[in-house]
């Protein structure tokens, strides 16, 4: 055989050899066994994402109302709850926001609920005839209520009742003015944790002043002392300077927002707005005050930044926004980027640019649109359409309407399948 033939075969053999030989070494060095490994890829870890949620007050005209849990992310119902008749208005539990309270105007009394802790509902009783409206408690520990009605403890006007939110039980009550509705509690600013309250009385065109260092009302602020007719609704300053007060006047001229000097408790002075005023609200972001004219059909835009008392107007005006028909209540995104209409009367909610304070979006809700609210993420906003029993969801990406959210039934016997069951009317929604 040539010799350039057996080079060939010796070279076809040590092929198939060596990879032999080599699977032999893995093998044994595996263990007799083919093992294969998956390494992982590690990433950064970031933040879990927090979870926020929407609170909605149902009132009930047939007996007890409700509130209804929606998972923003989610747009999903996620827990009804039993209120007692009446339910008209709820409140978080101080700056922690811990618990949720709900005023029962028709029960005379006030529920309670964690949101830590399990543990249901609890109701707390207030004096026959209290007819609660408003609730306000930027304290961890008490929780102020302002009575529409007149008791046997305050037989000619409204009162305010105080509960711990320890015990759970109205610890005192106090006559005020005559048919009180808007109530706010100061903030907590330089170590005072239960900062003074302050409750409009609509009845008698007055605002007291309860301090909870003196357990005690301290001041009553009149017209002779400069406040408006007809205070409607209320808000306090982030820095707790002031108090602004909306006031109707007698309905057909422009209203206005009076300021309350809190170191003194006295008006410093007011701005006009639009016709017939029915809201107030402070974008904390902006630190802008937004005021639903609803006589008018437009909100009024105020520069909170601004405050000298003593000028003529002592608050700068930084536009005025025509939006839909009669305005009832607007709340701001927290990314500033822009501000929200309830509008009432033509059953929609007008989007408007926080920087032109021209309308960018109209969409339309459910019937009868009574408070609309934003959440902590800017992407959602909810409104609360009384007349139609529902709760609108908007995407303020595309700003469209992802889901109209039906109300709990009046009646929970009802079936929905042999008859149509009247859903209960939500009031009012609060997020976190």
């Amino acid at each position: 055989m040539p010799p350039q033939e057996d080079w060939m075969k010796f070279l076809r053999k040590l092929a198939i050899i060596i990879p032999t030989f080599v699977f032999l070494v893995v093998e044994l060095g595996c263990g007799g066994q083919y093992r294969p490994v998956a390494n992982p890829i590690l990433s950064h870890g970031g933040q879990p994402q927090r979870l926020y949620s929407a609170f909605v007050v149902n009132y009930n005209p047939l007996g007890s109302g409700s509130t209804t849990k929606i998972d923003v992310s989610g747009d999903t119902n996620v827990e009804v709850l039993s209120m007692g008749p009446g339910s008209v208005y709820e409140a978080f539990q101080g700056v922690i926001e811990g618990a949720v309270f709900v005023a029962n105007r028709d029960a005379d009394s006030v529920s309670f609920y964690s949101l830590i802790s399990s543990g249901g509902v609890t109701n707390i009783s207030l004096f026959p005839g209290s007819r609660p409206v408003a609730l306000a408690g930027t304290s961890t520990t008490s929780m102020y209520v302002s009575n529409s009605g007149t008791t046997s403890v305050c037989p000619h006007t409204g009162s305010m009742s105080v509960i711990s939110t320890g015990s759970l039980v109205a610890t005192s009550t106090l006559c005020v003015g005559v048919n009180p509705g808007p109530i706010v509690q100061l903030p907590q600013v330089s170590g005072i944790t239960d900062n003074k309250v302050y409750i409009a009385n609509r009845g008698d065109n007055s605002i007291t002043v309860y301090n909870p260092a003196t357990r005690s009302i301290t001041s009553t602020i009149t017209q002779a002392n400069g406040l408006n007719l007809n205070p409607i609704a209320m808000v306090a300053s982030s820095d707790a300077a002031y108090v602004f007060v909306v006031t109707q006047g007698n309905g057909t001229a422009p209203g206005t927002v009076d300021i309350i000097n809190t170191a003194t408790d006295t008006i410093g002075g007011s701005v006009t707005v639009g016709v017939g005023p029915t809201s107030i609200s402070l974008d904390t972001f902006l630190n802008r005050l937004y005021v639903a004219d609803t006589g008018g059909n437009s909100v009024t835009v105020l520069d909170a930044t601004s405050v000298t008392l003593g000028l003529n107007p002592p608050i700068r005006t930084l536009g005025t926004a025509s939006v839909g028909s009669a305005p009832v209540s607007v709340a701001a995104l927290p990314n500033g980027l822009a501000f929200y209409v309830a509008n009432s009367g033509s059953n929609d909610v007008s989007v408007v640019s926080s920087n032109s304070f021209g309308v960018i979006g109209t969409v339309p809700v459910g019937q009868r649109p009574v408070w609309v609210a934003t959440e902590p993420s800017s992407t959602k906003v909810y409104t609360a359409n009384e007349g139609s029993g529902t709760i609108s969801i908007i995407n303020t990406s595309n700003n469209t309407v992802v889901v109209n959210m039906p109300a709990p039934q009046q009646d929970l016997t009802c079936n929905r399948a042999v008859s149509t069951c009247p859903l209960q009317r939500p009031q009012m929604i609060i997020t976190h």
